[in-house]
């Protein structure tokens, strides 16, 4: 059974802590690119997108470079029990990053960047939604540091910073939804969803 205020105090804890909460997220065959499908679980009623800025890392850990993220999660089954995370956030076509990957020197500020997402079902926005990069409670580096700890990592690491628009509980993702992430000088990142 949850007890909501324990799931409450887990959260504010964490968002508040000395250490970032850094997990797995998935391997290269449960991401997508550009166009295409994003998944949604068979056992999850609530599945929703969190769109994010992600940067890669070089071989020694620096950024080599910024792209955007569709971190796909199954919000119900995360709320079930805060140890079902991984089951919530790594299953086919549970990321999406694209449309393309932009280098250091062509990102004047990362920590200033407007986001925007949008929801379409057939063919009309039930969903949109906007935040600033200013928003992301860690510095890269300080992310880097802590996911590098004890912990070598592959060459062409995708970090991705964390969701600040959050879609109502209302709107969860459909089969044949289209979801479009948007930073200007980025493109978009366009996915259409499917269940599986």
């Amino acid at each position: 059974m949850r007890d909501d205020d324990t799931e409450q105090d887990i959260y504010s804890r964490v968002y508040h802590a000395d250490r970032p909460e850094i997990f797995f997220k998935a391997t290269p065959s449960r991401c997508v690119g550009p166009n295409g499908f994003i998944g949604i679980r068979s056992d999850s009623t609530l599945t929703a997108t969190e769109p994010e800025l992600a940067y890669i890392l070089g071989g020694d850990g620096e950024i080599v470079g910024y792209t955007l993220c569709n971190d796909v999660s199954a919000w119900d089954i995360e709320r079930d029990n805060p140890l079902y995370l991984p089951q919530s956030k790594v299953f086919y076509g549970c990321c999406a990053l694209g449309p393309m990957f932009l280098t250091p020197s062509e990102v004047d500020d990362p920590y200033n960047l407007d986001m925007q997402c949008t929801v379409l079902r057939d063919a009309d926005v039930i969903y949109q939604g906007e935040v600033n990069t200013s928003q992301i409670n860690w510095k890269f580096e300080q992310l880097t540091e802590f996911l590098m700890r004890d912990n070598p990592i592959p060459l062409g690491t995708v970090v991705s910073t964390g969701t600040g628009i959050i879609v109502p509980n209302d709107l969860p993702l459909a089969a044949g939804d289209i979801v479009e992430i948007e930073i200007d000088g980025f493109g978009t990142l366009s996915n259409p969803v499917k269940q599986f």
